[in-house]
């Protein structure tokens, strides 16, 4: 079983797949880079490896605006001739090459780049498969997949080839009148001249979806043998520009856009400081979903627990009330946040930002959010049976929703450097939820080390600042003597770490930045564009553990995992 046990203590490491680097790899983090992080936790006494969401995504390369709640992303794929049926040296060779490899390999991820070369190299794989001489000695288990993955795999395989038609676009509702609906286009796809190619390509993208089953079921098999636990997560919604908006539009209000009000409990860029962030996906209409019987969210978390021991539910609080704004987000959004206030009901109608069913504040309202906060939770722990839940809710929580994941047993997350009293004093650890994921930072989050030096520049500026503060009560939690260091070393990195592991909190993570003390940070809340979600590892893990720096301070947090008694390995 691996519900999450209220009477465990061990400790994870946190690290998007994109991020990771092996030897061999083709730009980016794939799935035998994260076997690699699996023997990495294994060794090491990490009994849980957290990852971000796995799924597909084309243009916006965020985790969390898949164009799919179901497809799995192709470009975390390993291409090599054993995990891709169909896929020889030969293919290999041709479309990607050493030389461009190599080009890909340096520094960050170059998504679009990697993407299309990993596509060329998986349809001709399909070629092979499908177009050999003789049926492939896989092609019945390919048939079961496709006949397995009815409900969704269609209309998902079918919008693929739609963008592509469309030179890319993923924005469906742009696209000729023919396509904007699944019937429509099937009929159109029926009488178009070339609908033999078509097809073909459509049962190729079916093809990756099942390579990419093939290889995920593996890993989970393959951290089952190591005894690692993985911990995935399920983003909050889905793109605007997604199969299932386009396949499901009932599901979902595509006038609206989700996001967040302001908030001060970590930094975003200047746009969401006075709007709050606007993810530009659409709210869910529950009521259509209710009416369903919540099929298409039991089917998601489903989907899930084939490939996790654990899940992450992103941003809770969503299913409780949805923040939405009635404008687009990205760069829209950064428009709207130089208008005033007068300006923006001008620009909408009188529309404003708002919640629903709506704000906490009123107790009519926030007794609507907690029935329906309460139905959609029971909802997803009923789909995912033995599969446990943890749920990504930061900041001060109102007591009907603290009540609410108390009496449904959800674990929460805790973020030490989060949880303040009035006067910014961090509060003691007793007071931590012993049901809950503790960590010093996630993806969102600058790092340890990017924290501590804004704090110790900021106060070698001013004394007195809230720095000041800040920067006390972190030694303190750290139970760090003497003054502070200039930097963070591998001294206070170790304190920092034992601190943490000697919380109550049933799962302590430590994100691969504050494993290793580097300032590397794998997102800004609020920001967008080509240059986001693409930070990569330096080095694979097998060249940390042997580094002169990385190395000792690997041992060190392995030391300190069992100390606190935490190891995967009693």
């Amino acid at each position: 079983m691996s519900r999450v046990d209220p009477n465990s203590r061990l400790a994870a490491l946190l690290l998007p797949v994109f991020a990771m680097r092996r030897h061999g790899d083709h730009g980016i983090g794939d799935t035998a880079a994260v076997k690699e992080a699996i023997s990495f936790c294994a060794a090491h006494q990490f009994a849980v490896l957290q990852i971000l969401p796995i799924h597909e995504t084309v243009g916006d390369h965020s985790p969390y605006n898949p164009i799919s709640s179901r497809a799995l992303s192709p470009a975390l794929l390993t291409l090599s001739e054993e995990a891709v049926p169909g896929l020889t040296a030969a293919i290999l060779a041709e479309k990607a090459p050493e030389s461009w490899l190599s080009q890909l390999r340096a520094g960050t991820v170059k998504h679009g780049a990697v993407l299309a070369m990993k596509l060329e190299c998986l349809f001709a794989a399909w070629q092979a498969f499908s177009h050999g001489d003789e049926a492939h000695a896989l092609a019945g288990e390919f048939a079961t997949f496709e006949e397995q993955n009815v409900s969704w795999l269609p209309a998902h395989t079918l919008f693929r080839v739609l963008i592509e038609e469309n030179h890319g676009n993923t924005h469906w509702h742009d696209w000729r009148p023919e396509h904007w609906t699944p019937a429509t286009a099937e009929t159109w796809i029926a009488a178009h001249s070339e609908r033999e190619r078509l097809e073909d390509r459509r049962r190729g993208f079916a093809f990756i979806q099942w390579v990419a089953w093939r290889q995920w079921s593996e890993v989970k098999a393959f951290a089952d043998l190591q005894g690692v636990k993985l911990l995935g997560e399920m983003s909050f919604g889905v793109s605007k520009s997604s199969s299932d908006v386009w396949a499901n539009p009932d599901l979902f209000d595509v006038n609206w856009s989700m996001g967040t009000r302001p908030v001060v409990y970590f930094d975003t860029n200047k746009d969401s400081e006075r709007l709050g962030q606007n993810w530009g996906l659409p709210p869910y209409r529950w009521e259509n979903h209710r009416s369903r019987g919540f099929a298409w969210l039991r089917g998601r978390i489903e989907s899930e627990r084939q490939f996790f021991h654990f899940c992450r539910l992103d941003h809770l609080r969503g299913y409780f009330r949805a923040y939405m704004f009635p404008w687009p987000g990205g760069a829209k959004h950064s428009e709207f946040a130089k208008l005033t206030d007068a300006e923006i009901l001008d620009q909408t109608g009188g529309l404003s930002p708002r919640f629903l069913p709506g704000p906490d504040e009123e107790p009519t309202t926030a007794a609507m959010n907690d029935l329906q906060g309460r139905e959609i939770i029971s909802v997803m722990q009923e789909a995912a049976g033995d599969m446990g839940l943890y749920a990504e809710i930061m900041g001060a929580m109102p007591d009907y929703m603290r009540k609410a994941i108390d009496d449904l047993g959800v674990a929460n997350l805790t973020f030490p450097l989060l949880e303040r009293n009035e006067n910014r004093a961090l509060m003691p650890v007793d007071t931590y939820r012993q049901l809950s994921l503790v960590s010093y930072a996630n993806h969102d989050h600058a790092p340890l080390a990017a924290q501590y030096s804004r704090l110790v520049k900021m106060v070698a500026d001013d004394a007195g600042s809230t720095e000041a503060k800040d920067l006390a009560e972190l030694l303190k939690f750290a139970r760090w003597q003497g003054d502070a260091p200039a930097e963070l070393n591998a001294e206070l990195l170790g304190d920092l770490q034992r601190s943490l592991f000697a919380t109550p909190c049933v799962l302590a993570g430590l994100m691969s930045s504050d494993l290793l003390g580097i300032p590397q940070r794998f997102n800004l809340p609020g920001t967008f564009g080509s240059d986001t979600w693409n930070e990569r590892l330096e080095h694979s893990w097998s060249e940390y553990e042997v580094h002169t720096v990385y190395g000792p301070r690997i041992k060190k947090a392995e030391e300190l995992i069992v100390e606190s008694g935490r190891a995967a390995r009693k």
